[in-house]
């Protein structure tokens, strides 16, 4: 059975200071968009981020503005970090964006698969809020 690849692309800004990034879902040849984040948001889902690079093999360090090339994330922690920033980009409050990132880290992998799955599918925001519901407790 083959498994689900993530490609996180960071994009630098202009002034080659900060980065956003793009998060797509790779599974057979076909690439499907998952979350795009600006800059100016990013900066919510760092720990996110560097915990899916180094859960995928990579050095913290790799994770710059500078890097042209993708990462290669793989199913696990592509699947906790597209959860963390589906369900938590379009929450204001950040008490309760911690509370729904620290509670995707918590949840299981069969947990986090089934979840992924369901925040894909066509009640994807049924889902994604019911998720936010369970996560943060609001």
């Amino acid at each position: 059975m083959r498994q689900r690849r993530f490609e996180l692309q960071l994009q630098p800004t202009l002034a080659g200071d900060d980065w956003g990034f793009r998060l797509s879902e790779t599974f057979g040849g076909a690439i499907e968009a998952v979350a795009k984040v600006d800059a100016t948001r990013a900066t919510q889902f760092r720990r996110a981020v560097l915990e899916a690079v180094e859960a995928s093999g990579y050095p913290p360090a790799a994770v710059s503005p500078r890097r042209c090339r993708p990462f290669n994330l793989q199913q696990g922690p592509g699947v906790r970090l597209a959860l963390t920033v589906c369900a938590s980009l379009p929450v204001a409050k950040p008490l309760r964006r911690r509370a729904i990132a620290d509670g995707v880290g918590a949840l299981s992998p069969e947990e986090a698969l089934y979840w992924y799955a369901r925040t894909s599918g066509p009640e994807r925001g049924r889902a994604l809020r019911a998720l936010r519901l369970l996560l943060a407790d609001d």
